[in-house]
This record gives structure tokens, C-alpha cells and sequence, in this order.
């Protein structure tokens, strides 16, 4: 790609902000994880396990108590917003209704605010006061070590706490996959694919990719008509997805995806996670994470017929 994630995060942000930014990005550009404004609060770059605050003199600190620190205005935020959305909010509705929206890159930004509600669901989210840009990476080979321990290598639940790298890893999986066989990508918000005007804007080999589509009715296209051997997605765990392992299984496609889980204890003792595991679909539980980068295998569960 031509820009890296965090030139694109730096193009939205305000024009204050931007100069102090780009000093400190040399140190911060690897490691950091998430860029969060908040109104009338300081501005905040997360790591793994820290955070740190940005002054307008262009420094860092990992305390919120110092002078000069920078801050957001309500204005700015609604500025940012408008930005994220090229100036037409009704575009990315359906998204931001969901609490985010996707830039160039796969950069997801979260937002938080005040929900309106129409028919029992949410119809906008207005007055926001937070916006969490996450940075997206594209790290080829950061699968090596797990494909090589997965034979076959269909049937695949990542789990790992959020920044752990389970988007990073399942993206380079699917990539390298798909040159051993049929691959099809359902990336409904937007972060594996960074899909814009027809072109990837990570390089995926020879995956089909469906952006955008809801997770199930982008599975039945899939099966239906690209014929693969293994389905990629991100971030399972609701009763839908339950249903779409179960009709997987049923047409002999295996999966690979993602769930938020610190270990098998936690898997279980969530009713959607269990069911999911319950399937069948999945040969392989993988739990991810530490501080060895993208891709450490910390456990690796092989399931046998009678379930873990």
C-alpha cells in the first residue's frame, strides 16, 4: 500500500493536532494500537499495556496531569466525523449505527455517543464524544508458525483478546491459503480487506472477497457459487453465527475466524461460544497473544469427537 495506516488517521484528524502527532510518530508508530480523542479530554495513544498523552509541543508522556497535553473539542469531533465520512454522513449510516466506521487501509474508527432509537433499534448516534482510531497492519508470514502446527489447516478458532493481532493473523492466513485452495473472505466491517473502488487495499492472493455483506448472507453467496474449500471471517459470537457454522458443516466447508476469549474456561462458559464450538466446525482452538508480536501461539486446543 502507499500510505500506512497511521498517514491515514493523521489526513482525518484536526489540523492542531497533527503537527504535535507527527513528531511523536517515529515512537509510537510499531507499537501503538489505538489513537482515541475524546471531548474535552486528552488525546490518547494506546500500546499492549500502556498509554500515553501527546503535548502541543510535539512530546510524550504517560501522564494525564501535565500542562499543555492536547485536547479535543466537541467541534473538532463533529469535524472528524464529517471528514471520516467524506462529508456525507448518510453513506456510512448502517455503520455508524453499529459504532464505527471503516476508513482507506481497514483503519475501523469506533465511536461512542448518544443513541437514537426508532422501532426498537438504533437509527443514528448523535453528540459524539468518542472516537477510537485502531490501527491497521498488514504483516506478511506472521502466520508461518501456526499453519505449519494445523494439518489440515481448515477449521480454525482464533481467540485472543482485542490487539492481540487475531484481524492481522487470519488476514496473512487466508492469503496464503488461498494459493493451496478456493478462499472466499467475508469481511463485513471492512478491516481485513480495506476493500475501496474494486481493489483490496491489502494484498490478499487469490481470495474472493465480500465486503460489506452481513456475515451469514455473504457465506450463502459463497457456498453457493465460489465454491471454497475454506471460509475466513472476523469476530464471531452471536446466534447467527451459530447457524451459519452449522449450515457450513452441513455443506462440508470449513472455517477460520475469530472470537474475543482469554481462554478455553471463558470459551465454555459462555452459552453462543459454546454452541459455536459445539458445531463441529472447528478442528482447532487457537489462543493468541503476549508480547512475542502478531501471530504468538500461547495454547493450541485439538479437538476430538467428544469435544474439548
Amino acid at each position: 500500500m502507499e500510505k500506512k495506516s497511521i498517514d491515514v488517521i493523521l489526513e482525518r484528524l484536526p489540523e492542531r493536532m497533527q503537527l504535535p502527532l507527527r513528531k511523536v510518530r517515529s515512537a509510537v508508530e510499531d507499537k501503538a494500537t489505538e489513537i482515541v480523542l475524546r471531548t474535552d479530554r486528552a488525546l490518547c495513544i494506546y500500546e499492549a499495556n500502556k498509554q500515553f498523552y501527546v503535548t502541543e509541543s510535539g512530546c510524550l508522556t504517560d501522564s494525564c496531569c501535565v500542562e499543555g497535553l492536547v485536547y479535543s473539542t466537541s467541534k473538532e469531533i463533529e469535524q472528524t466525523v464529517m471528514r471520516l465520512c467524506d462529508y456525507s454522513v448518510y453513506t456510512h449510516q448502517h455503520e455508524i449505527n453499529s459504532g464505527y466506521i471503516t476508513i482507506e487501509n481497514g483503519v475501523r474508527v469506533g465511536l461512542c455517543g448518544k443513541a437514537v432509537m426508532g422501532e426498537g433499534k438504533v437509527a443514528n448516534i448523535r453528540d459524539i464524544g468518542t472516537l477510537s482510531f485502531r490501527i491497521a497492519r498488514d504483516i506478511h508470514h506472521c502466520s508461518d508458525e501456526l499453519l505449519k502446527k494445523l494439518v489440515p489447516p481448515g477449521g480454525v478458532l482464533i481467540c485472543g483478546a482485542p490487539g492481540s493481532g487475531k484481524t492481522t493473523l487470519i488476514r496473512d492466513m487466508a492469503r496464503q491459503l488461498s494459493y493451496r485452495c478456493r478462499v472466499s473472505l467475508l469481511d463485513e466491517r471492512g478491516e481485513l480487506s480495506a476493500f475501496s473502488r474494486g481493489k483490496n487495499g491489502f494484498p490478499l492472493g487469490l481470495c474472493d472477497v465480500y465486503a460489506g455483506y452481513p456475515k451469514g448472507f455473504a457465506a450463502n453467496c459463497a457456498i453457493r457459487s465460489m465454491s471454497p474449500a475454506i471460509i475466513v471471517c472476523d469476530e464471531m459470537g452471536n446466534q447467527n453465527d451459530v447457524e451459519l457454522l452449522l449450515y457450513s458443516v452441513r455443506c462440508g466447508v470449513t472455517f477460520i475466524a475469530t472470537v474475543h476469549a482469554a481462554s478455553m474456561s471463558d470459551l465454555r462458559n459462555r452459552k453462543i461460544t459454546s454452541d459455536m464450538i459445539n458445531t463441529g466446525a472447528f478442528r482447532y482452538i487457537v489462543f493468541i497473544g503476549g508480547n512475542r508480536g502478531v501471530g504468538s501461539i500461547n495454547k493450541i486446543y485439538e479437538m476430538c469427537d467428544k469435544r474439548a
